[in-house]
């Protein structure tokens, strides 16, 4: 018998609640009254108000699940295996240091979606009565057959759960022979077999039309985050004029150059052709002076943004580049008369927005397609970031937020929407607290 997802979330919260007296060396044989009274607590909480009720079935499964241990079943070696590209340039501890980062966001994500089955379950099935059968239960470990009965026929299943400082939390749900392991592994392989970023993961289980290429949000402040570097070789040793920063509760990575050009970038693998939409904020503090991209003596931007599609033959990156301009108009796309160089689109110029956080939305695949040509890859390479003066002798300072990636159909139903204008405030100088 498989079930579906709405029956998985209602039977999981079965079990944790059940365990809210959990099965140990000396509660394996706890008398009938002190089952009854676990099954009667269950019965309390399903038969309050809605709202009471899922808050309170909420709450026990946040406390009860250990949410940690799931993701690493789940998402553990895909995480790994995405991040074999940042091997080459970083320390092994660096990149376990980053794999533990993704996977304590995963493990939201991961949580987020257990409590949107609950959500589905109660919404779908009324529980009439649950039974616990055996417990074998060791001093740190223990499985639970259970029996429940849902939408009028019983169901059996299986909990397994181990003892963490003295509270045990369930790890693994098997109903139906069906292990939630393997339901949750079942999301994500799709996107782990083709070594697809984490944020693309998290997007997958969190069921949303959009990838969140980066938001900074797990970066201190003051810090460079820990997945973004020096893209190019001959930009080792220059001071890094980028650091996380928040304003308002909200983190953005702040930027400001005086003569050294630093390009940041990060790999970040995702499907296009899945996701050719994508979406930014930016806010201009200082534009370059007589700043022109389509010129050698004065290629300078306030903010530029790189989505580096593959590479030729040569290894030379296949690239666009989205620029915040202080004289070329906006709408140009131009190209400097050398080798290589990337094309470039101008999104914003002048003055007019400066101090203001301002929203972006481009089409990859369309600008891919009239200025890259061939077919479309379906795993891009990364991103970079540049806020560069060096060309003018002046200044740059711009800072940026919530790089996205989203679907055709979200783009087509209207769900892509300015997000960048909530962190605007009238009472607010430009600036401040950025640099």
């Amino acid at each position: 018998m498989r079930l579906s997802g709405r029956a998985l979330g209602s039977m999981l919260l079965a079990a944790v609640l059940l365990t809210s007296e959990p099965p140990s060396a000396s509660t394996a044989g706890a008398s009938e009254g002190e089952i009854r009274a676990v099954v009667g607590e269950f019965a309390a909480v399903l038969a309050a108000s809605p709202e009471a009720r899922a808050a309170g079935l909420r709450a026990l499964l946040a406390q009860r699940l250990d949410v940690a241990t799931l993701t690493e079943r789940v998402c553990g070696d895909p995480v790994r295996r995405s991040l074999q590209s940042y091997e080459r340039v970083l320390p092994r501890r660096e990149v376990n240091r980053l794999a533990e980062r993704y996977l304590a966001r995963l493990s939201r994500a991961v949580q987020q979606r257990l409590l949107d089955d609950v959500d589905a379950g109660l919404a779908a099935y009324q529980v009439r009565a649950v039974e616990i059968g055996q417990v074998q239960a060791e001093s740190d470990r223990a499985i639970a057959e259970l029996a429940l009965l849902a939408a009028g026929r019983p169901i059996d299943a299986r909990a397994e759960l181990v003892r963490h400082d003295g509270t045990w939390k369930l790890v693994e749900l098997t109903m139906g022979g069906q292990r939630l392991e393997d339901r949750y592994r079942a999301v994500v392989m799709p996107a782990a077999d083709r070594q697809l970023s984490p944020p693309v993961l998290e997007a997958m289980l969190l069921r949303r039309p959009y990838i969140v290429l980066d938001d900074f949000a797990d970066t201190e402040p003051g810090h460079l985050p820990l997945d973004w570097g020096l893209w190019r070789d001959k930009d080792r040793g220059k001071p890094v004029p980028y650091r996380v920063a928040v304003e308002d509760g909200q983190p953005y990575l702040a930027a400001a150059d005086s003569g050294y050009s630093v390009i940041l970038g990060k790999f970040a693998h995702w499907d296009p052709r899945e996701y050719p939409i994508m979406t930014w904020c930016w806010r201009a503090h200082a534009l370059p002076v007589g700043g022109d991209e389509s010129r050698d003596d004065s290629n300078d931007s306030a903010a530029g943004v790189y989505v580096i599609f593959s590479q030729n033959w040569l290894g030379v990156p296949k690239q666009l580049k989205y620029v915040w301009s202080t004289t070329v108009p906006a709408g140009t796309v131009g190209r400097r008369n050398l080798p290589f160089r990337p094309w470039f689109f101008v999104l914003e110029s002048g003055e007019q927005n400066l101090g203001r956080w301002v929203f972006e939305q481009v089409d990859l695949a369309e600008h891919h397609d009239l200025k890259l040509g061939g077919r479309l890859p379906d795993r891009t390479i990364g991103l970079g970031l540049l806020t560069d003066a060096n060309s003018t002798g002046t200044r740059a300072a711009a800072d940026y937020a919530d790089l996205r990636a989203w679907t055709r159909a979200a783009q087509q139903q209207g769900q892509i929407t300015d997000y960048c204008d909530c962190r605007n405030s009238t009472l607010r100088s430009p600036g401040r607290g950025s640099h």
